[in-house]
């Protein structure tokens, strides 16, 4: 009788031990998961404010601020490219080469897209137009206002009420977002254009709006070096792309 009874307690205290160990090691797991999740959630929170907003210090002062709103909100800042065929599309454009510098610098934090347009200004704001960029959410447009598609069409003057409309109309409705103006391409020996460009450059100095002027960077308009640069229909070819979107790349990321 002793001897069973010896027996079912060494039975009994093994079963204590065997459950005991099973529950603990449930107890490391669960804690562990939760130690991981956790460290995974804080370093999404925990944005380096100070190393993203470094590299945006070309910004305008407004889009530094919102970019900082986004970052602190674990968010997106979003970029639109609009304008004319001439910024490109997908595949062949200015689009390609800032996406790849922007994911580099920013990482998840500043996401960028195309919207081309290939009709006159006015026509976009007769189709209302503005409708659709408004609909993307952006926090920054960095527009080229389809000044070779008014190109012996539109009267400048009209072309800067029709920008002065589409920047009123997106910003009713978007408070915050930014707009920074850029021509499009340089073209070879062209007479009306270069006058546009001007006038353009003009309008955004006295709007105190940002205007990148990457005209800097291509051969002179008369010269006939431009012809490297662009197709024969006008557009750019990858090396005038190049040109232009390491510009904007330039204004983007601050080196």
């Amino acid at each position: 009788m002793k001897t069973t009874i010896i027996a079912f307690l060494t039975i009994l205290l093994a079963a204590v031990l065997v459950v005991g160990n099973i529950h603990w090691g449930k107890s490391q797991a669960s804690s562990s998961s939760n130690q991981k999740n956790s460290s995974s959630s804080n370093s999404e929170i925990n944005i380096d404010l100070d190393y993203y907003l470094s590299f945006a210090e070309n910004w305008p002062e407004d889009a530094q601020k919102q970019l900082e709103m986004t970052l602190n909100n674990n968010e997106t800042y979003h970029i639109v490219l609009l304008g004319s065929q001439s910024i490109g599309d997908s595949k062949i454009g200015l689009l390609p080469n800032l996406t790849e510098s922007l994911t580099t610098t920013y990482d998840k934090y500043v996401s960028i897209e195309n919207m081309v347009y290939e009709e006159t200004s006015s026509n976009y704001v007769l189709n209302d137009e503005t409708q659709k960029l408004i609909s993307q959410k952006p926090d920054m447009i960095i527009f080229e206002p389809f000044l070779l598609a008014d190109n012996n069409l539109v009267n400048i003057n009209t072309t800067i009420k029709n920008i002065s409309t589409i920047i009123k109309d997106t910003k009713e409705k978007l408070p915050n977002a930014t707009f920074v103006l850029q021509p499009a391409n340089q073209i070879y020996n062209a007479s009306l254009y270069p006058t546009q460009v001007a006038a353009l450059k003009e309008y955004a100095e006295s709007e105190n709006i940002t205007y990148l002027n990457h005209w800097e960077n291509w051969p002179e308009g008369d010269s006939i070096e431009v012809l490297d640069y662009i197709n024969s229909d006008g557009t750019p070819n990858e090396k005038g792309y190049e040109v232009w979107s390491n510009y904007i790349t330039d204004f983007l990321v601050k080196k």
